[in-house]
């Protein structure tokens, strides 16, 4: 594959050229942001996964749905050393 061609070009965060392989995960999404949308409860959907996969391109079209319906979307991090709940978490980003 010609190297100026390769539509792959890994980053943190950096947005692919297509977004393939995750439609289960933006149709749930999908469900969860039309449920709660008409005051239904949602299963929560929870990301995890080994550095380099997509999380956070994928958290950011989940931000970017939900502000497409004039939702407010807040980002946080929790530091490797905290605790969230009663696990320690390395890395969480919540939307």
């Amino acid at each position: 594959m010609d190297p100026v061609l390769n539509p792959y070009s890994p980053g943190a965060g950096r947005p692919p050229a297509a977004l393939v392989g995750r439609d289960a995960q933006l149709q749930n999404w999908q469900v969860a942001l039309d449920r709660i949308q008409r005051g239904r409860t949602a299963q929560p959907v929870v990301l995890y996964g080994l550095r380099g996969v997509g999380k956070t391109v994928l958290l950011s079209e989940f931000a970017r749905r939900a502000t497409g319906r004039s939702w407010i979307v807040a980002r946080s991090r929790v530091a490797p050393a905290s605790h969230f709940g009663k696990r320690s978490v390395r890395r969480c980003t919540v939307l």
